[in-house]
């Protein structure tokens, strides 16, 4: 269904998905409703869920007039005065600068469009036109059905010379506007919103989640690191007179930055809360748009719901498995995946990675991947040798016999190629210097980033990758990204000068979105020097993705905690074995392996051989495996998770790291309780919060074996005291209904 709104004299209206009652353990209930009007003003009225959003055009300006969680509308005489009140405040829903001038406040209503999209959402398109400059915006706006929405704006040139972007936010403006609020918190020792940004932007610690009180002030978050960063671009803000969370996450991977500004007036008992968020860059422009061109922004997601964190956290889950990830592969889901770099990192030969093919399946691996070291001019040289993707004279035959013997050994196979990037030793480099990323005439990464905002470069990646595929028959393709390109690059265009971010991005989901149509059944791998790149925009071509490399605990375990805010944890790749220098020491191999069973494990480095392995350990390893294909993964795919300790200091001590997952149905739940330092109480009260209160549960305590049988009420009114004397150790908690 899809229809032009020009005109409108009356109300249109779009429903799709009207949900009634819910069963207990039954899916969400989804609903999804446009109303799109064009008198006594233009305006449209968004639900999703029990999420509404209210827009209109005022004086030019595209602003929002009230957002409630409720699923209830406001009257419009509940509005009277409003704009009048709102008068040069930050209210505009959407941000954009054309070189240099904010057009708020020069847009004219042109047409609104709705349509039913896949999966039974709804998505409006409001078209504006600015007074000031020849730009059109078509704000498309996508109803999931639940608390969420996503937002992007199609940027028309209609002018006849190139012009600039130098400013957007897809979706900005206020959030809450909350009256009374001094009767709900004390307004002058307690601010009514609390902001969670990621607070580091470092390899090894993403996931550093940490509240800031705003009353009066902005928080600012940013991404500065040429791509979305170890950090995200994310934010989660509490209103604490109503108890509602607002999320707000940019599917974009490059540079960015947002602020969520608070303004409280105590005299009139009013609390406001701003904000604006999209890419950034260190130039003037961030693209260049040519005559008659249109260019797609950033997507924003928001959720709104009036809850508690958990299910706060529960709604991204159901939004990125639903909505943002491809679907996984049918037969190739979820597996346990094995890489060879471990004891021949640098010194690949068939020989030895033939050997690591047999570890992997005698430890119940079901996925063999070969990474950095295969190809290239120069043996022990992995870095340098990117770009080459030929096999190494270390390789004599080629991959093929390797994955012919993974193969036969039942394991799929698949490939690892870091293809945005060309070494020092690579002929690519020798080729090609005009391929290479710079900045203001100089290379850029120490010359390792190739320009992939020039054409014939992505035409190239693209080319590789998909050679790659069909010559080695690839079940899987990895995707590496270890540069950190900062400002990025940047060139005269049209005489402006343009940061080539906007334009890498674009190249990449171009690419990969081709490449997944063209092998809708090679698994698609995320990594970016591990955790780099974890936004939506990139997860919307993968089909998982790794977390940092920085595997040792606390310091992982936080990793781990922080990043399930966002991701569900199936899709997040953890590492057991020796790779990491210093992990075989953190503590014991029962906290070691459930570090990585709580996710999508990949073992690195088990032994230098079969022969070599202690029995002892590889017994431990096999059991490992077996208990998360039997009972954890069953749990944990679509699971609703628990953050029993939910913000965590990433770099400081904390005694407990403590995760729950249980399925919707609430029939079976894995917990996994780490004692992280020996400070605190060495007694953790564990509260199940996914678990049934009229059923019987069996309870398994996995370091003694023993299992009992507890109601459900006893288990979520009393606790489970669990006690670890030591610093890095774990216990393991299963529950099945009886």
């Amino acid at each position: 269904m899809k229809m032009c709104v020009a005109a409108l004299p009356a109300v249109l209206t779009v429903i799709v998905g009207m949900a009634a009652g819910q069963q207990p353990g039954a899916a969400p209930a989804r609903y999804a409703n446009a109303v799109i009007a064009r008198e006594p003003a233009p305006h449209v009225r968004l639900s999703s869920a029990l999420m509404v959003c209210d827009e209109e055009l005022v004086s030019g300006h595209w602003v929002n007039r009230y957002w409630t969680s409720t699923g209830q509308i406001k009257p419009d005489f509940h509005l009277t005065g409003q704009a009048e009140r709102r008068a040069g405040l930050p209210v505009d829903s959407f941000q954009l600068g054309i070189e240099g001038q904010d057009l708020a406040g020069t847009w004219q209503w042109v047409q609104a469009e709705q349509k039913t999209a896949a999966a039974d959402h709804v998505e409006t398109i409001v078209e504006l036109r600015s007074t000031a400059r020849p730009i059109t915006v078509r704000l498309h706006t996508q109803l999931t059905g639940g608390p969420v929405m996503a937002r992007w704006l199609e940027i028309v040139n209609t002018g006849n010379k190139p012009t600039a972007i130098t400013r957007v936010s897809p979706w900005s403006g206020l959030l809450w506007e909350t009256d009374g609020y001094t009767e709900r918190v004390a307004a002058r020792s307690e601010t009514p919103f609390e902001v969670a940004t990621a607070k580091l932007d470092d390899w090894g610690r993403e996931g550093a989640w940490a509240f800031d009180p705003v009353a009066n002030g902005t928080v600012t978050a940013q991404g500065t690191r040429g791509k979305s960063g170890w950090g995200h671009p994310t934010f989660f803000a509490r209103n604490r007179a109503t108890g509602e969370w607002f999320v707000a996450s940019l599917a974009w991977s490059g540079n960015w930055a947002l602020h969520v500004t608070g303004a409280a007036d105590e005299a009139h008992n009013r609390a406001r809360l701003f904000f604006d968020l999209g890419p950034a860059a260190a130039d003037p422009v961030l693209r260049v748009i040519e005559p008659a061109e249109t260019v797609k922004s950033p997507e924003t997601h928001l959720l709104l719901l009036r809850s508690d964190l958990d299910h706060v956290i529960q709604a991204l889950h159901e939004h990125v498995r639903r909505d943002v990830l491809l679907p996984p592969v049918p037969g190739r889901e979820y597996q346990i995946e094995s890489n060879h770099r471990g004891y021949i990192v640098d010194h690949e030969s068939e020989a030895g990675l033939k050997r690591e093919i047999d570890i992997a399946a005698a430890m119940g691996a079901e996925e063999f991947l070969i990474d950095a070291g295969w190809y290239g001019p120069e043996p022990n040289r992995w870095a340098d040798n990117v770009g080459d993707w030929y096999a190494g004279a270390w390789l004599p035959r080629d991959v093929t016999p390797v994955r012919e013997y993974a193969r036969q050994k039942g394991l799929l196979f698949g490939l690892w190629a870091e293809v945005e990037s060309v070494g020092a030793a690579s002929k690519l480099r020798q080729q090609h210097p005009d391929w290479i990323l710079t900045r203001n005439g100089e290379p850029v990464a120490g010359g390792r980033q190739l320009d992939l905002s020039n054409p014939a470069v992505e035409a190239w990646v693209e080319a590789e990758i998909a050679r790659m595929i069909q010559k080695y028959d690839l079940d899987m393709y990895r995707l590496d990204y270890n540069n950190t390109v900062e400002q990025g690059g940047n060139r005269l265009r049209d005489g402006f000068l343009e940061n080539t971010q906007w334009r890498h991005v674009e190249a990449l989901y171009r690419i990969f979105d081709h490449i997944h149509q063209r092998f809708p059944r090679v698994i698609l791998q995320n990594c970016a020097g591990g955790g780099g790149r974890l936004d939506y925009g990139i997860l919307h071509r993968f089909h998982n993705t790794e977390l940092s490399d920085w595997l040792r605990a606390p310091r992982g375990l936080k990793i781990l905690n922080g990043m399930t805010w966002l991701l569900p944890p199936e899709i997040l790749l953890r590492t057991f074995g020796t790779e990491s220098g210093g992990l075989e020491g953190d503590g014991d191999i029962d906290l070691q392996l459930r570090a990585t069973l709580l996710a999508r494990p990949i073992f690195r480095g088990i032994s230098p051989t079969l022969e070599e392995l202690n029995p002892l350990l590889a017994q431990k390893i096999r059991d490992g495996a077996a208990e998360f294909k039997q009972t954890i993964r069953p749990i944990m795919v679509s699971s609703r998770v628990y953050h029993h300790t939910p913000v965590v200091p990433m770099m400081e001590p904390s005694p407990w790291v403590v995760l729950e997952y249980a399925t919707p149905d609430a029939r079976r739940a894995v917990a996994g309780l780490f004692r992280t330092a020996q400070s605190g109480d060495p007694v953790f009260r564990f509260y199940p919060r996914g678990l049934d209160l009229s059923r019987n549960y069996a309870v398994k305590f996995s370091n003694s074996g023993q299992t009992v049988e507890m109601r459900g009420a006893e288990l979520l009114q009393s606790g489970i005291p669990v006690r670890l004397d030591a610093a890095l150790t774990s216990e393991l908690l299963i529950f099945d209904a009886r």
